[in-house]
C-alpha cells in the first residue's frame, strides 16, 4: 500500500468515525486542548497501523481500538506527571441551541456525566465510552481482548457506580 493510499484511507476513516472519535477524547480529557491533542495522536497512530490492518475486525472496531488505547495512554501518562486537572468539562466547547437555558441545561448535564465518567477507574471508563458509542457487548470485548462475561460485570458495575456519582451530584448541588 503507498503512502497516499493509506493517507487517504485514514483521511476517510477519520471522516466517517469523527463523532466517535470527539467523545473518546472527551472521555478521556477533560480540557478541549487535551482532547485535540489526543485526536491527533489518534490519527498519527492510524496512519501507522493501517498498512498492518488485515480486516480481522470491523473498521469501526480498529478505529476505536486505537482511539481508547491512546485514551488511555494520554490518561496514564497525566496521571504519571502528576498533573492537576481542573475539571473545566465543556467550558470552552460550543453550546448545541440557541435557548440559553436548555443549552445551560444540556451543559451542566453533560458535564455532570462526563465528570461521573472521569471518577470512574480507567479500566471501567473505557467500557462505558465504547458503549455510549453504541458498541455492542462482542465488539467492546473484541477492543479490549477480553470476554463478553467480563465486558458484562463490568458494564453493571459502571451503571451503578455512574448512578450513585450522579446521585452524590444532585445532593451537593441541593
Amino acid at each position: 500500500m503507498t503512502n497516499q493510499a493509506a493517507r487517504d484511507a485514514v483521511t476517510r476513516l477519520l471522516t466517517e468515525h469523527a463523532g466517535a472519535l470527539a467523545r473518546v477524547a472527551a472521555g478521556y480529557c477533560r480540557r478541549r486542548a487535551d482532547e485535540e491533542d489526543l485526536l491527533q495522536d489518534v490519527a498519527v497512530a492510524l496512519l501507522r497501523a493501517w498498512p498492518t490492518f488485515r480486516h480481522a475486525c470491523s473498521e469501526r472496531t480498529f478505529v476505536l481500538r486505537i482511539a481508547h488505547n491512546r485514551g488511555i495512554e494520554a490518561s496514564l501518562r497525566r496521571r504519571a506527571e502528576a498533573v492537576r486537572l481542573t475539571d473545566d468539562a465543556g467550558e470552552d466547547r460550543p453550546a448545541g441551541t440557541p435557548d440559553a437555558e436548555a443549552a445551560l441545561g444540556a451543559a451542566q448535564q453533560r458535564a455532570a456525566l462526563f465528570a461521573a465518567i472521569h471518577s470512574l477507574p480507567l479500566a471501567t471508563r473505557t467500557v462505558v465510552l465504547l458503549a455510549l458509542e453504541d458498541a455492542s457487548q462482542a465488539e467492546i470485548a473484541e477492543v479490549l481482548g477480553t470476554t463478553e462475561n467480563a465486558v458484562a460485570i463490568r458494564l453493571t458495575r459502571a451503571r451503578a457506580a455512574l448512578r450513585e456519582a450522579l446521585a452524590r451530584g444532585r445532593r451537593s448541588q441541593s
